[in-house]
């Protein structure tokens, strides 16, 4: 990796650690998934970044070294010694200085040619305006063709009653091993809608929910203790987030991006 790529990649790390609360799951998986689309963080370094934030979000003990100089650090991923000397750094300041450089010469631009050009510009927006509004129709109605349907996942295994947390992961890990990428993290008891373990394998939560009679809603929303597990899966071009609930019948229900093309906001029946 270039010298260039790398400063690129440590200043975008430091300014992500101060300007967002990486505690936050929804905050890091928006990050996360945006690093798949982009692949910025590809370094050693990016890699500890990816894998830290996640653990924290996920509530996993970590052992809060800095993930660039492996120091202490006072927010669990990058001690302020690096924190500073990054971010006052010769090339975080170079970058600034060409932002600004860049800006103050297109507003200069800008109003030398505006007074010339305004009509012919905004004829320009108009049409272009108007050949997106067209190909956004065109798109929405091809979005079946490129995004089709298809059946959610489904677990292989038979259901086994589990007693224990340990049990709970254990039937949790053989449909997503450690071996094929998958991490799987203890988050806690719960009670949960123990009438979503009565669902049919693949069927949505949600869907069955909006049908529910106020009598059946009594019934699907009495509470039952499961075991709650996040699942990961990172790899270079590739993340996939979600969570699992078992309960004392070995039942699985999982909500995330394992779910093959269908809702990701929603629980489905696994197992």
């Amino acid at each position: 990796m270039g010298d260039e790529k790398l400063k690129q990649e440590l200043l975008y790390m430091v300014k992500l650690t101060s300007k967002y609360d990486l505690s936050n799951m929804e905050v890091v998986e928006s990050i996360l998934r945006l690093e798949n689309e982009r692949v910025i963080l590809g370094s050693v370094f990016g890699k500890r970044f990816k894998s830290r934030i996640f653990d924290i979000a996920a509530g996993t003990e970590t052992d809060k070294k800095c993930v660039i100089c492996g120091q202490p650090a006072e927010n669990q991923i990058i001690c302020n010694h690096c924190m500073e000397t990054i971010g006052d750094s010769a090339y975080a300041k170079n970058i600034i200085k060409i932002k600004e450089d860049e800006s103050g010469e297109e507003k200069k631009k800008l109003r030398i040619n505006l007074k010339g050009y305004l009509q012919g510009i905004i004829t320009v927006c108009l049409i272009v305006i108007l050949f997106i509004q067209i190909w956004i129709l065109a798109l929405w109605h091809s979005i079946p063709d490129y995004n089709p349907m298809e059946e959610p996942r489904d677990s292989a295994y038979d259901v086994t009653p589990v007693a224990s947390q340990e049990e709970a992961y254990k039937q949790l890990v053989l449909d997503f091993p450690e071996e094929e990428g998958y991490t799987v993290t203890f988050q806690r008891i719960d009670s949960e809608y123990v009438g979503r373990f009565n669902l049919e394998p693949g069927e949505c939560c949600l869907e069955v929910e909006e049908k529910l009679s106020d009598e059946e809603r009594y019934d699907y929303f009495f509470t039952e203790e499961v075991y709650i597990f996040h699942i990961s899966y990172l790899e270079d071009h590739t993340g996939k987030f979600g969570m699992a609930e078992i309960n004392a019948d070995g039942e699985i229900i999982i909500l995330g991006s394992f779910n093959d093309g269908r809702r990701t906001d929603s629980f489905y029946k696994f197992r």
